[in-house]
């Protein structure tokens, strides 16, 4: 590496991908301002709508969120009446969280919003860039998932 350590700084792949997260987050609030919605509360919505009817812990193993996040975003979404949280009746110390009608209809609502977020983050790389980029992050992210403090989980 050659030149200043701020400059050898902000040549770091960790250091680019954190830059690009602050950027990505800008762009989906001012996007998705009317809504009132966050990326990780489109996340959470997205999965319910998935998954269905889902306990906060394995809902946080489906998002890669931590089980505070998850507790958080989750209260915020039963706030607003996007979602219902209730006991879990085959084990009482968990919640079960369920997409409302609302939550549902607020998700397919900001759909155009979401895909004009991803067009303006990909905007300076033609659609050759934008696919690579796109196959080398979700490699980077598949294969060092198990490096996460939240690791993505597919099972159950």
């Amino acid at each position: 590496m050659t030149g200043s350590p701020l400059s050898q700084a902000n040549t770091l792949p960790g250091n680019l991908l954190r830059r690009c997260h602050q950027i990505s987050v800008a762009i989906f609030l001012r996007r998705c301002e009317a809504y009132h919605l966050t990326q990780l509360q489109y996340v959470i919505l997205s999965a319910l709508e998935e998954i269905g009817s889902i306990d906060q812990i394995t809902l946080g193993r489906h998002t890669a969120l931590d089980r505070n996040t998850v507790a958080v975003v989750v209260k915020k979404l039963e706030e607003r009446g996007l979602v219902n949280r209730r006991r879990n009746p085959e084990d009482r110390r968990s919640m079960l969280v369920t997409l409302t009608e609302a939550g549902k209809k607020l998700r397919h609502d900001v759909e155009p919003a979401v895909a004009e977020v991803q067009e303006e983050i990909l905007a300076p790389l033609n659609e050759a860039e934008q696919d690579t980029l796109c196959r080398l992050l979700k490699r980077i992210a598949d294969e060092n998932n198990s490096l996460s403090r939240v690791p993505i989980s597919r099972a159950g």
